[in-house]
């Protein structure tokens, strides 16, 4: 269970602008997973009877503007989704574990309801929100708190967790998974990752190099009467010339390879993971918004791509470069060294501590700009409704409060960015001011060159521009570490419905098709199929029909093995499709939804898209059966004219008339057509009616719609209610029943009478 002050400001913000106020906030939790199941940071807060959804994630990029030897990169919290549930009325909440992850539910007075997906990582926190919940809504009591606050152990060492909130064992965790798998990217690369390395080490060498010759070598071999090189200027010049320019020239390659690497090694990234997605079964995607999944996986490469790119040599270059001068300045002097580094600690912690003050001030900075943007943006289009309204007292009201506290936190800002940072460095400054007191002390004294004391200046104050920051080297590995973790659980995920390894592949079907017993569910607390059987013979035509959510497309998915039966069996030519090949049932299957897609590029290619080798002549044939190619034709480039974001864009009918033709030329043994029709006028669809009549002679057709006057010609009729088939029949045997269809049949007939469409 989160408290509420580990919350981040910019969540906070968020839950504010939707009227979370951080008084009324009864509980929350930090969870892994949005209401659409993507992998992300997700945050639950209670109020009331209503739970609000925050999701983001905490992306790493390049800084915009460069500071002088500042960090080059910056975090970013990226909202994805909020979104808001009233759960008035709904009692026990759960949490259920399964193979794939964990379900939180609750009941209400229809029965189990999902609340949302997490993965098993956070099944203890989804647990305390849900005990919370509960106790909020009356379901748990105190006693329960208390046997509940129990220290929970490790079950593997025995050890109480050092954070009872987080069920994680320090000794116990595998640390080695995330570098391990960023090795496996890597190691294709090991040579030119090897040569990065080599690169980074001498160029940290040369910088550590660089202070001696220009200093101590310069003052007391050079300058001093009797040194080694007394007088020779010019050599000293030459060296550092040479120096500086084999700096550069390392630098040059460094970056010049990491360029070169990284993009490729993200490339490959990015490749696995489109691979892994594409390879996931349909399931993975039903509770998810595919767009948002994308986004994300995008932001988290470009995280571990940020952090290849400046992130990873800022860390290496720095660590070096520390190790070594703090060897070097002990080597020289230890007492000096003692004195030097005697405020690191003091500077890291103070650091720490006013990075997480500023980042809050910077949140309600960030947060009072987008409620004056955002303002204004109402202000400015809705203008017409202020006038109307005669509203400008009030707009100038809110623009006014809205202004001040934008320019309040600014002051904030900017005020304790100039006086607590610098009075953190001034330690640094005291402690340089004693080691240069100390040092000349030991010049007089004899115990130290003048050189040596300078050399040893100019290395205490390269120590302490890395030592600051330490801080943000840890927030930077923590978010690649979870932006690592996130792609991860993307690439490791199994697909559900698998192709058996010696599945069988057959190059055309017959058509019959047979379900035994069939059982199915989304969720385990609801079935959809409740142990159907039927059977349909190779080239009928057969209807399904029921109400919305009864299964009918249910019905569809397991035929194409969109999904896997939960019991009993799916046939074609007798063959279970769990033992042919995902290549046979695609090549014989053609399904037309209601939820058409077209991709972007011409009419010609979306058609050809189900066949790409199909000839002009095959593409048209398709189009005029479809009724796309009379519209098609009006168009100024005909066939090549683009369709897409940002070029044509097309009717629902339209769209789905060119779906269909590209179902058609794939010339199936088994055409689905899903509500095909459901964007047309009724003209257009009957004409379409027609020629799809003619084109199911010969072949299996599985015609599901709302419209039941469209599947009167049907040889058969199936109608699907609460999960079972209760009748079937041919449209004059199922009216003479009267049962369930006619009642469908009658509703529609009456409504489609009073609207004056005969059918």
């Amino acid at each position: 269970m989160a408290k509420l002050d580990k919350i981040p400001q910019a969540v906070w913000d968020k839950a504010e602008k939707e009227g979370f106020l951080r008084d009324d906030v009864k509980a929350a939790a930090k969870l892994d997973r949005s209401r659409d199941n993507i992998p992300c940071d997700c945050y639950v807060l209670l109020r009331g009877t209503e739970l609000l959804f925050l999701s983001g994630i905490n992306v790493l990029k390049k800084r915009r503007k460069k500071v002088p030897g500042g960090i080059p990169l910056e975090v970013e919290y990226k909202s994805l989704s909020c979104e808001k549930l009233d759960i008035f009325g709904w009692r026990d909440f759960e949490v259920e574990q399964q193979i794939s992850g964990c379900i939180i539910f609750a009941k209400n007075d229809f029965g189990p309801v999902i609340v949302t997906r997490i993965s098993n990582s956070v099944f203890d926190e989804a647990k305390d929100l849900c005990f919370e919940i509960n106790l909020a809504l009356g379901c748990a009591n105190e006693a329960d708190r208390r046997k509940k606050e129990e220290p929970a152990c490790c079950p593997k060492c025995g050890k109480v967790y050092p954070d009872q909130n987080r069920k994680i064992c320090p000794k116990c965790i595998d640390r080695a998974g995330v570098p391990k798998r960023i090795w496996l990217f890597t190691k294709k690369y090991k040579f030119s990752v090897f040569a990065i390395l080599l690169a980074m080490v001498l160029a940290s060498a040369l910088t550590i190099l660089a202070p001696y010759i220009s200093s101590g070598f310069f003052y007391d071999s050079v300058l001093t009467v009797g040194g080694e090189f007394y007088g020779q200027v010019l050599l000293v010049i030459g060296i550092l010339v040479a120096t500086r320019i084999l700096s550069l020239l390392v630098n040059m390659v460094n970056e010049v390879v990491t360029a070169i690497v990284v993009p490729k090694i993200v490339y490959d990234l990015k490749k696995v993971l489109f691979t892994s997605i594409e390879r996931l079964s349909i399931s993975f995607f039903t509770n998810r918004q595919t767009g948002s999944l994308m986004n994300q996986v995008n932001g988290d490469a470009n995280t571990i791509y940020w952090f290849f790119v400046e992130g990873l040599p800022f860390i290496i270059i720095n660590g070096v470069q520390t190790i070594a001068i703090a060897i070097i300045m002990f080597t020289v002097n230890w007492q000096l060294t003692i004195i030097s580094i005697i405020a690191a600690p003091l500077v890291v912690v103070l650091t720490k501590l006013l990075m997480g003050h500023m980042n809050k001030l910077h949140s309600k900075n960030y947060s009072n700009n987008r409620s004056l943007n955002g303002m204004l943006t109402d202000a400015l289009n809705g203008v017409r409704v202020v006038k109307v309204f005669s509203r400008e007292d009030e707009e100038k009201r809110r623009f006014e409060k809205r202004n001040k506290a934008l320019a309040e936190s600014d002051q904030a800002v900017a005020i304790n960015n100039t006086t607590w940072f610098r009075m953190v460095a001034y330690l640094f400054t005291i402690a340089s001011t004693v080691v240069l007191g100390a040092g000349g002390w030991m010049v007089i004294e004899g115990q130290l060159t003048y050189g040596i004391l300078i050399t040893f200046t100019a290395y205490a104050a390269m120590l302490y521009s890395p030592l600051t920051s330490f801080v943000n080297m840890i927030s930077w590995v923590s978010n690649a570490s979870n932006a690592m973790q996130r792609l991860m659980e993307v690439m490791d995920a199994e697909p559900e419905v698998k192709e058996k390894t010696d599945a069988i592949s057959l190059e055309k079907l017959r058509g019959d098709i047979e379900f035994k017993n069939v059982e199915f569910s989304y969720d385990k607390n609801r079935k959809i199929i409740d142990g159907i059987s039927f059977k349909i013979n190779a080239g009928e035509t057969v209807g399904i029909v029921g109400h919305t959510g009864a299964g009918k497309s249910t019905v569809a998915n397991l035929l194409i093995r969109l999904y896997d039966v939960g019991e009993g069996t799916v046939t074609i030519d007798g063959h279970d499709v769990r033992d042919l090949t995902f290549e046979t049932l695609r090549r014989n299957i053609a399904i037309v939804s209601q939820e058409t897609y077209l991709f972007q590029g011409t009419i010609f290619d979306n058609i050809a898209y189900a066949k790409p080798e199909a000839t002009k002549e095959e593409v048209l044939l398709a189009a005029r059966v479809s009724g796309a190619h009379d519209f098609i034709c009006k168009l100024e480039d005909g066939y090549s004219t683009r369709i897409g974001w940002g070029y044509k864009d097309l009717s629902g009918g339209e769209k789905q008339r060119i779906s269909i033709a590209r179902a058609l030329l794939r010339d199936p043994s088994i055409l689905i057509l899903d509500e095909a029709t459901s964007a047309m006028d009724t003209r257009t669809e009957r004409a379409i009616q027609a020629a799809l009549e003619k084109l199911s002679e010969g072949r299996t057709t599985i015609m599901i719609a709302h419209r039941l006057s469209t599947l009167r010609g049907a040889d058969k009729l199936m109608v699907l209610e609460n999960g079972k088939i209760p009748e079937e029949g041919t449209h004059d045997k199922l009216i003479r029943e009267k049962g369930i269809y006619y009642k469908l049949y009658m509703l529609q007939y009456e409504a489609l009478k009073n609207a004056g469409i005969e059918e």
